[in-house]
């Protein structure tokens, strides 16, 4: 394993590096979107069809508004297509806004679609839309803002029966452990690296990002599955709350961490999509729960207590997880505060392994 070393404004950070298994940072949280990003999105051919489906069924004969439709204008287009009256696609990124102006210009669309520059707080649409679309879905289903979204777009932006797509979004955890997840040790992968130095100069510092793997497969999972968010886009979501999910563990092994996906339900009959079993552009998030590896056996209980509150920006949340396993040795109890960009460095085992604090 080699060794990076990223510099910011203040100090250093060590930061492990391989290619071998695909660590990365959360990123869609931060407003990083660069052509690889919207490539794999655009390239997203489960995610396309389940929200094409959808959009196409509301689309026809309505005024639609598009939160965050990025450079590609995929959505804007998509709903102009499908005999939308008028589109009013809104992005908050200067130079992603420049490229979909263009490319709306230049599409049969021109006098359908309206681009607008700007964040969907901000904006202030002639008339109410019947239809939103916006695909502000996290690999935690909450984690990129939607909620908060929703809640704006639906007491400004939509009119009172207006519908979203996608429709509805379950996040799911189960129990995993870090060394099956990574048998040759934690480490960012080398096209992640750029990413996480954005994040920490967007701070001005490290801090213990959000972690997610590519491609772990459902066969890591040593315990049952359970919603820990059933979020419905409809304005009746609220954007703090508390859940709380048992799990059993399925076969023997040993626990340090929780694994999370979602579940998008795009609407219309659309097929559900599940990021752990299908190949999406939404990485599954781990979350060291617990300081050291607890061993389990099949039939022990594992207690997951879920808290999302929005952080100090007012949009993402962060989420505080609490986890209890109970087995034939005791209860062993850890936790985790999960932040969209909290003060905190180092405060478990894998993160400081990941990052090394150089003085």
């Amino acid at each position: 394993m080699t060794r990076d070393i990223y510099t910011w404004q203040g100090g250093s950070v060590g930061i492990a590096v391989g290619d071998s298994p695909a660590l990365w940072p959360s990123v869609g949280e931060y407003p990083f979107y660069d052509r690889v990003l919207y490539y794999v999105m655009t390239h997203d051919h489960l995610r396309n069809a389940a929200l094409g489906h959808a959009l196409r069924a509301v689309a026809a004969g309505r005024r639609v508004i598009d939160i965050g439709t990025g450079r590609d204008l995929n959505w804007a287009l998509e709903a102009a297509g499908h005999g939308a009256e008028h589109v009013y696609a809104v992005e908050a990124n200067r130079e992603s806004h420049t490229m979909a102006a263009k490319r709306g210009a230049a599409s049969p669309y021109a006098d359908i679609i309206e681009v607008v520059h700007g964040t969907s707080f901000d904006v202030r649409p002639a008339a109410r839309a019947e239809v939103c679309v916006a695909e502000l879905i996290g690999s935690i289903a909450s984690s990129e803002g939607m909620l908060a979204a929703m809640t704006d777009a639906h007491a400004r932006l939509l009119t009172h029966d207006g519908v979203v797509v996608p429709a509805a979004c379950d996040t799911l955890v189960g129990a995993v452990s870090s060394r099956e997840l990574f048998p040759g040790g934690p480490a960012f992968s080398r096209k992640a690296l750029p990413y996480l130095r954005k994040i920490f100069d967007l701070y001005e510092r490290p801090f213990d990002v959000r972690l997610s793997v590519a491609d772990p497969g459902p066969d890591v999972l040593l315990s049952t599955a359970g919603a820990v968010e059933r979020l419905r886009f409809d304005g009746s979501a609220p954007l703090e709350d508390t859940s709380r999910v048992s799990l059993t563990i399925e076969r023997d092994g040993s626990v340090d961490g929780l694994l999370c996906w979602i579940g998008l339900e795009a609407g219309a009959g659309a097929r559900r999509l599940d990021s752990l079993r299908d190949k999406t552009n939404w990485m599954p998030v781990y979350l060291p729960v617990f300081d050291s590896v607890v061993p389990v056996r099949r039939g022990d209980e594992l207690t997951v207590e879920f808290e999302r509150r929005t952080s100090d920006d007012g949009v993402h949340p962060d989420y505080h997880v609490r986890g209890t396993l109970v087995t034939a040795a005791g209860a062993t109890s850890g936790s985790i505060l999960s932040g969209h960009h909290t003060p905190l460095l180092g405060t478990k085992p894998i993160y400081r392994r990941l990052f090394e604090a150089i003085p």
